[in-house]
């Protein structure tokens, strides 16, 4: 292989592997979220449906809670997992551009 073939092959190994950390630390980052808030969430719906007559009424099945914790956790899984992959991708592509910026600065200065 050339080796502009080579460093373009390492960068693309570079970029996937860079993706796969991402993914992990969104994946990471949403179960922590999810994990929070279903505490958060489960604490005030058991609690209401035992002091309230009309959360008695309307939320007294397993169901109903279960939908109510397990709701709120799934957003806050993929919400905090979508942050993550922008907050990710805008300091990868910062890192990018200063490498950009620094080899054609002294591309430059060489010439």
């Amino acid at each position: 292989m050339s080796n502009k073939a080579t460093d373009s092959f390492q960068l693309i190994e570079q970029k996937f592997a860079m993706a796969k950390q991402s993914s992990h630390e969104a994946a990471i980052a949403g179960l922590k979220a999810a994990a929070v808030t279903a505490v958060c969430t489960a604490i005030p719906t058991f609690a209401s449906v035992r002091m309230s007559k009309w959360a008695k009424a309307n939320l007294g099945n397993p169901v109903a809670k279960t939908v109510i914790i397990t709701y709120a956790a799934g957003m806050a899984y993929f919400i905090a997992g979508e942050k993550k992959v922008v907050e990710l991708s805008r300091k990868h592509s910062l890192e990018a551009a200063k490498a950009r910026a620094k080899s054609e600065y002294t591309l430059t200065k060489s010439n």
